[in-house]
């Protein structure tokens, strides 16, 4: 039997009413504060097709995000959990060196799936998860240059796959 010539990336496109009907039912899900809640809401990203944030997110207790500074390259650790909100850079015998708050993001400076994903949280009663998100999506500060850039954007930039 000849199958005809397919690719995965044709998935999607095939079954758009079936993935909406399936994030309809894990936003129903959701609203019910399940206790998988982060599960389902990291589902629920990947059935909005930001699979590069269903697969990096956490639940912010204890989260670290590295990347390079846009402006000098230096190596930037952002952490955001119980332990603080902060950039620094990490050394491996003193820690978390030189450390500098994070500048959230409030809620009317959010847009496109940071907004989504802060509001989502918010309506669910959340309220760690949206700040956390908040951190995410707002700006950091480079401890080695000073220079302040997106969190966000500069993580997924440098972190994102390449889609076809």
């Amino acid at each position: 039997m000849d199958w005809p010539a397919r690719s995965c990336d044709d998935l999607p496109a095939d079954c758009a009413d079936a993935i909406a009907e399936f994030r309809t039912l894990l936003d129903r899900h959701l609203r019910s504060r399940p206790g998988d809640y982060l599960a389902t809401f990291l589902d629920s990203l990947a059935a909005e097709e930001e699979y590069h944030w269903s697969a990096a997110l956490g639940d912010f207790t204890d989260d670290f995000y590295h990347l390079a500074c846009p402006h000098c390259a230096e190596q930037v650790t952002i952490a955001i959990g119980d332990n603080g909100r902060y950039s620094a850079i990490r050394d491996w015998h003193l820690g978390a060196v030189d450390r500098r708050r994070l500048r959230p993001a409030s809620s009317e400076d959010l847009t496109g799936t940071g907004r989504w994903m802060h509001e989502t949280a918010l309506r669910d009663g959340r309220a760690a998860l949206a700040d956390g998100i908040a951190h995410l999506f707002g700006k950091a500060e480079c401890p080695h240059c000073a220079s302040v850039f997106d969190i966000a954007d500069d993580y997924a930039s440098a972190n994102r796959p390449v889609l076809r």
